[in-house]
C-alpha cells in the first residue's frame, strides 16, 4: 500500500501551511511510517532547526482526541482518521505518500515469500478494479468507535487510497532513506545491501509469483 499521510491542524487553528509550524509543537508516533512522512513535510518547509516535535501515541483514535484538546497544534494521520479529521472540520496542511512494506526473518524462504508477494498482488488489483467497495475495511478496524462507525464509502476521498503491486526495493530508494533516517539521529551505522536485503530470496520470489499469477489467468 501506498499509505496517505496528513499533517493535521484542529478547524480553530490558525496555521493554513506547513511553514506556520516551525517552532511549533507537533506530535508524532515515533518509530512508525506517520513519524517519518511528519519530519519529511516539516523539513521540506523549514529549516531542521524549527522542526519541534513530541511524542505520542501510536493509538490514532487517542492521538486524535489529543489533537482537538489542544494538547498540541498538529499531528500526521492516516486512513480513516484523515476522513474522520476531515469531517470534522479540521485542516490538512500538507500530505505525502509513503510506501507501506514488511520485514521478514531469515526463516522466511523464497516459496513462502513469493506466496505472500501473489497474494498482495491479486489484492492489490482487486482492489484498484473497485476502491469504493473496499473502504469499508478501514471501518472494521476500528469497532466500537463511534467517529470511524459513522463513517460511510463516500466519506472517503478516493485519490488517497493508493495501492501498487509489489516489486523488488529499489536501492538508491532504501539508501537515501536510511541516510536521510541517521542524518535525523534514528539509525546507526552505514547502509549494507547485503545486510539490509536478501536480493536472492528477494528475486526468487518475486519471479516465482510473477510465474504463478500468468498461470493463473
Amino acid at each position: 500500500m501506498i499509505v496517505c499521510g496528513a499533517l493535521v491542524v484542529r478547524p480553530d487553528s490558525t496555521i493554513y501551511t506547513p511553514q506556520e509550524l516551525a517552532g511549533k509543537r507537533v506530535a508524532l508516533d515515533y518509530g512508525n511510517g506517520t513519524a517519518y512522512a511528519g519530519l519529511l513535510m516539516l523539513e521540506g518547509a523549514m529549516p531542521r532547526e524549527a522542526v519541534l516535535t513530541c511524542a505520542a501515541t501510536a493509538d490514532p483514535v487517542e492521538r486524535f482526541a489529543a489533537l482537538m484538546h489542544g494538547d498540541f497544534e498538529a499531528t500526521v494521520l492516516q486512513e480513516p482518521y484523515i476522513t474522520v479529521a476531515v469531517k470534522a472540520g479540521c485542516r490538512l496542511v500538507s500530505t505525502t505518500f509513503f510506501h507501506g512494506t514488511w520485514v521478514a526473518d531469515p526463516s522466511v524462504g523464497s516459496e513462502a515469500y513469493a506466496a505472500f508477494v501473489r497474494a498482495l498482488t491479486r489484492a492489490v488489483r482487486r482492489i484498484n478494479a473497485d476502491k469504493r467497495r473496499y473502504v469499508s475495511y478501514f471501518i472494521r478496524d476500528f469497532p466500537g468507535v463511534p467517529e470511524i462507525e459513522a463513517l460511510g464509502p463516500d466519506d472517503f476521498d478516493l485519490s488517497r487510497i493508493q495501492l501498487k503491486e509489489p516489486g523488488p526495493i529499489p536501492e538508491h530508494e532504501a539508501r537515501w532513506a536510511w541516510e536521510w533516517m541517521a542524518g535525523w539521529g534514528l539509525m546507526d551505522g552505514a547502509f549494507d545491501v547485503p545486510t539490509q536485503i536478501n536480493r536472492k530470496v528477494e528475486r526468487e520470489a518475486h519471479e516465482l509469483a510473477g510465474r504463478l499469477n500468468v498461470e493463473a489467468r
